[in-house]
């Protein structure tokens, strides 16, 4: 069977920072043997991991069954629009394959806004207090907004505007929240 190039991207409660890629290729061609994964933030700028001297990681191939099909990251700093590139290599890193897609990793704002659906849940009076509720609209409205512009319109810049948005309300919390978190 010939060979698909495909991945998958997630992230994983608790773990922000991280970016778990899996390779979900199909077939198999015989001349691969490396990978390389390519991260390209709104400001085309490459992200790769502190001690990476490449504008790209490394993902390496062993031989089935052995393959390392998912590789973890620790990338992220904040929400991010992401431009991510995998490319299947041979032996002389001629690309033979490449897969590219836009996505969004939203895990520090997402579980941001949950800690503020709890905290109101615990009280709901904070609904009607200090803009609480206006504030937690625009959160979600923000991150919301960042994924409608990266999915709909593969749009980096404006989704890490929304983002860069929902951040800001999340670090500055004490600010537009009168809630202890």
């Amino acid at each position: 069977m010939p060979f698909t190039p495909g991945f998958s991207t997630s992230q994983t409660i608790g773990l922000p920072n991280k970016i778990n890629f899996t390779d979900t290729s199909t077939g198999s061609d015989i001349n691969i043997v490396s990978r390389r994964i390519f991260i390209q933030d709104a400001a085309n700028a490459y992200l790769v991991e502190t001690g990476t001297t490449t504008t790209y990681e490394d993902w390496a191939i062993v031989s089935p069954p052995l393959d390392p099909l998912s590789i973890s990251l620790d990338l992220l700093k904040k929400d991010m629009a992401l431009y991510i590139t995998v490319q299947w290599l041979n032996s002389s890193n001629t690309i033979l394959y490449a897969k590219s897609y836009l996505t969004g990793f939203t895990l520090y704002n997402e579980s941001f806004d949950y800690q503020m659906t709890q905290v109101l849940s615990g009280n709901p009076l904070l609904i009607n207090d200090h803009n609480f509720f206006a504030n937690k609209s625009q959160l979600r409205v923000s991150i919301d907004s960042g994924n409608q512009a990266i999915f709909l319109a593969a749009d980096i810049f404006g989704g890490q505007q929304c983002y860069d948005r929902a951040t800001n309300l999340r670090l500055n919390s004490p600010y537009f929240f009168n809630a202890n978190v």
